[in-house]
């Protein structure tokens, strides 16, 4: 006859062993991470932005703490952004000499970025992240529905030092935007691109990716030195962004053909939009984070 406490020792093992191996995937079946991937993939190629706006929102859901998530979220993009530069640039979509000095600017950006976002509270850092977003989606959807876009995937002509200067200078600000707030730079890469640059969306969005690599490569580093990276997390969600980015691409392309690209630039700005606003109300509406919040 077997004791009465032989049971309760085989569960308790059992129980141990799952809630030593539950917190990698944040209590949730890692299969849920690879859908989260797939879902950054596709909604980040399609709108040239990485997929951190997609991912950092609902890893914080998850139960990360904002730093955690932007180091998090940096992995898979830096990871993802090759794999949607080659994409972008097998249908055209690329436009390199506007990319490389965008790109010089924000690897100077990036590292200034995300050691400043190092020294800010959890709290804070989610309240500006969201309140940016709505800033830049408003900016595009004015001049989408009220100005003019490109009439064709035109590349880009930087003929003096001047224009260098000023396109890595917006890229400066894309790296410290990428750095403070974990999201590969995309969100100000593509504007830049179409508000400032005159690149159609399609095209922006292309160079926006090649920018991306350095610039996320940097933050990364910066938020792993200071271990704000859940490394198993972060695996699990690469092979699902790899397979989103190939079906997001392929939108993006067919989107970039309608009406000027401005079908594919509203879809962008109203992503911006309801990701901004709803991160605003949950943290208003959350209680003054302790001392759990740095």
């Amino acid at each position: 006859m077997q004791k009465p406490d032989e049971i309760p020792t085989e569960n308790n093992q059992k129980k141990t062993s799952s809630a030593r191996d539950m917190p990698e995937c944040l209590h949730r079946p890692c299969w849920q991470a690879l859908l989260l991937g797939l879902a950054a993939g596709s909604g980040g190629s399609l709108i040239g932005i990485g997929g951190g706006i997609i991912m950092v929102p609902v890893l914080t859901i998850w139960g990360l703490a904002q730093k955690k998530a932007q180091g998090t979220s940096l992995v898979v993009i830096l990871a993802l952004a090759p794999v949607s530069t080659f994409l972008y640039w097998r249908l055209g979509n690329m436009d390199f000499g506007f990319a490389v000095p965008l790109a010089i600017g924000g690897v100077i950006g990036s590292m200034t970025g995300s050691s400043l976002a190092l020294r800010f509270s959890n709290r804070v850092l989610a309240k500006l992240f969201a309140a940016f977003l709505v800033i830049i989606a408003l900016r595009l959807l004015i001049r989408a529905l009220f100005g003019s876009n490109a009439e064709s995937c035109t590349e880009v002509e930087l003929r003096t030092l001047v224009d260098y200067l000023e396109t890595t200078g917006f890229g400066f600000l894309a790296g410290l935007t990428a750095g403070f707030f974990g999201v590969g730079g995309g969100v100000v890469f593509v504007p830049t691109g179409v508000i400032l640059g005159g690149l159609q969306q399609c095209l922006a969005q292309g160079s926006s990716f090649t920018a991306m690599i350095p610039t996320a490569f940097v933050a990364t580093m910066n938020y792993r030195d200071q271990r704000e990276i859940a490394w198993k997390l972060a695996y699990w969600m690469i092979p699902g962004a790899w397979a989103g980015a190939i079906l997001g691409s392929w939108a993006a392309d067919v989107l970039a053909k309608i009406r000027d690209g401005q079908v594919l630039t509203v879809i962008f700005a109203l992503f911006l939009v309801y990701t901004g606003v709803s991160r605003l109300i949950n943290n208003w509406n959350k209680a003054p984070a302790g001392a759990s919040s740095k």
